[in-house]
């Protein structure tokens, strides 16, 4: 089996498609449902051409397992912070890689 090297201290991130891609994140979709257990998630993704993709296995994994799944698009994290509170959500990601090199890509939880 793959070592997976994305998950850091505070957040997930890695080279695209080696270190995080779409099976890898529809898996963290999963677990992040089935350890959390939230019944809504906010879902945003930054402008990198490899977060759309990223974000919809994610929301797949996420809804697999029961979530339902509130995406709000091109975002940046704040945006995702505030839609997580102001409307009730029990979690929030966001599909970025923050200052990383374009060839990286991640998420941040709230």
């Amino acid at each position: 089996m793959q070592e997976i090297t994305c998950f850091k201290a505070y957040d997930v991130r890695g080279r695209v498609p080696d270190q995080l891609n779409e099976d890898i994140a529809r898996r963290i979709g999963r677990a992040y449902a089935e350890v959390i257990k939230p019944r809504q998630v906010v879902v945003g993704h930054d402008i990198r051409l490899s977060s759309e993709a990223i974000k919809a296995a994610l929301s797949e994994g996420l809804r697999q397992q029961g979530v339902d799944v509130y995406d709000i698009g091109l975002c940046g994290t704040e945006e995702i912070y505030f839609a997580t509170s102001h409307a009730g959500m029990d979690g929030g990601i966001a599909v970025t890689a923050s200052h990383n090199p374009k060839d990286y890509n991640g998420m941040k939880f709230v």
